[in-house]
């Protein structure tokens, strides 16, 4: 399923108020991308691998960023970069 794109895609996004959660299929190998991306504009960012997970789509490997502020405060959901959200 990977295509070739400027922009990394994420399968899902979740936003709470101190941190966001995206998830990316591993294969495409977007993950590293926007990991970087998001610590350059100051954002600290863990990389999961969370295994094979049951989709839609079927049996897809999932690779999950946890996004959160470098000061622990509130989440500013305006500074995200943008990413292309795909469900």
């Amino acid at each position: 399923m990977k295509t070739p794109r400027n922009e990394p895609t994420c399968c899902s996004q979740v936003i709470g108020s101190t941190w966001a959660q995206e998830h990316y299929e591993t294969e495409s190998h977007d993950a590293r991308p926007r990991a970087l991306a998001l610590r350059r504009a100051g954002f600290r960012v863990s990389v999961t691998a969370l295994g094979e997970q049951v989709t839609s789509l079927g049996r897809v490997r999932i690779t999950m960023l946890t996004i959160k502020n470098n000061d622990g405060g509130p989440l500013n959901i305006d500074a995200l970069p943008s990413v292309k959200v795909v469900r």
